[in-house]
């Protein structure tokens, strides 16, 4: 009983520590958790401070960030000001007036193509400033050899002006006539002002003609290129007929010489057509009263109009006014439509190109015919009086030959031809005339 007792104590008191250790480690276990749970929302407090205050420095920096834009974009927009500012036509125009050859080349060419690009952005709301720019003849050396041979910054705008196409634009330009720097600038202005409207052309031709008469009245040899510059403006592209009448009536054609301005028939002649011959007949006339030799272009003019009596009798003075050998066969022989005629008669085919046929020979057209038609009345008129000049009756009949073939109406009648021993004889005549006519000329130089 005793002995039982004992053990159950000795069991009771080996337990104890086992207990007390049991006791301990839950305790450690719960002093942990609470010292785990305590730290960690210490750290997430931690973070939620660190978190917010890395968001007011990230606000703070996207601040100071836009504030820094903010000022780059004043500054810029300052800068841009001081230097182009393509949106104000006024303020591009002034930028340009401080340009002139003198600027540095490189500036010079920058700015001002900056500034036209401007206009061009602009429109028709450049063209007060443009306007002003203009009228006031600012202008200076653009160096763009690569485009163009030279350019000014006045031709650029004038190019400007054109490329926009509209009724505002050419107004602009209208208004710009009047004040024309030179015939260079007055043609482009009436180039410029037809591709727009033809309607211009009146304002064109009163501009050239101030011009023409200011230049006319001051003639000095330096501004001579100009006048005739502006001769050709009126005439030939502006086709005042008008004026170029007028310069025939005054006799401007006429040189102390004797002699006669033969590029202002020309020119005249491409306005006025068959209305010239009466001056050419005029000129003709002219030049036979001062022994001069009739002008070629006379008698190319005369052909083209064979059936005018004036010109039957402007060829009939050029066959027998030359001193030259050659000429009267000359006169002859251009009266062949036949551009392959000289080379297939035997003839020396070195004449220039407004004096050469330019027909083929088995072409068939109605007004070719009646040329042809016209040309060989003209050789019915004149045979009998050659009639004891072998030489120049040979030259006749052939020519006659080829016009008849011209005025056919077969259409088989294929090109024309001729056999070799009349190429070989005609050869032979044209040869020895080229050498009288040498020896003319070696007299003449004596």
């Amino acid at each position: 009983m005793n002995d039982s007792r004992n053990n159950q104590e000795n069991i009771h008191s080996g337990n104890k520590p086992f207990l007390v250790g049991v006791i301990l480690l839950v305790a450690i276990f719960c002093v942990s958790g609470a010292w785990i749970k305590q730290t960690q929302n210490h750290i997430q407090t931690d973070m939620e401070q660190l978190s917010s205050l890395q968001q007011m420095e990230a606000e703070q920096l996207r601040d100071q960030i836009n504030k820094a834009n903010s000022h780059y974009l004043t500054e810029a927009n300052r800068l841009n000001t001081e230097s182009y500012d393509p949106l104000d036509p006024d303020y591009l125009a002034n930028q340009l007036y401080k340009l002139d050859n003198s600027t540095d080349e490189y500036k010079r060419n920058k700015l001002a193509f900056y500034c036209l690009q401007g206009f061009l952005v602009n429109g028709t709301n450049a063209l007060p400033a443009i306007k002003t720019l203009l009228i006031d003849g600012h202008n200076f050396d653009l160096d763009i050899k690569k485009i163009y041979s030279s350019r000014t910054l006045r031709q650029e705008i004038i190019a400007l002006l054109v490329s926009m196409k509209n009724r505002a634009a050419g107004d602009l330009l209208s208004q710009l006539l009047p004040v024309a720097q030179d015939a260079a600038e007055m043609r482009r202005l009436c180039e410029a002002l037809l591709s727009i409207s033809d309607g211009y052309r009146s304002y064109c031709i009163k501009a050239a003609r101030e011009m023409y008469d200011q230049l006319a009245s001051e003639k000095t040899a330096n501004n001579d290129s100009e006048i005739k510059s502006l001769r050709s403006i009126l005439i030939e592209f502006l086709q005042d007929k008008e004026f170029a009448i007028d310069l025939m009536e005054q006799k401007v054609w006429c040189k102390d010489n004797g002699g006669v301005d033969d590029n202002l028939f020309i020119m005249s002649y491409k306005t006025l057509k068959d209305s010239i011959i009466p001056y050419c007949y005029e000129g003709t006339l002219y030049q036979q009263e001062n022994h001069k030799e009739i002008d070629p272009n006379f008698l190319y003019i005369a052909r083209n109009h064979i059936s005018n009596p004036q010109s039957a009798e402007i060829i009939q003075i050029c066959l027998t006014n030359s001193i030259f050998p050659t000429y009267p066969y000359e006169c002859i022989i251009g009266l062949s439509l036949d551009k392959s005629f000289r080379s297939n008669a035997g003839f020396y085919d070195y004449t220039p190109p407004i004096e050469r046929g330019d027909i083929e020979s088995n072409a068939i057209d109605p007004e070719v015919i009646q040329k042809a038609n016209d040309r060989l009345l003209f050789l019915d008129a004149i045979a009998p009086q050659y009639a004891n000049d072998e030489q120049m009756t040979s030259v006749i009949e052939l020519v006659r030959s080829n016009l008849k073939h011209t005025a056919s109406t077969d259409p088989n009648k294929g090109v024309w031809t001729t056999d070799e021993s009349t190429k070989k004889s005609m050869s032979e005549l044209m040869m020895k005339l080229s050498q009288q006519y040498v020896e003319i000329l070696k007299n003449q130089k004596k």
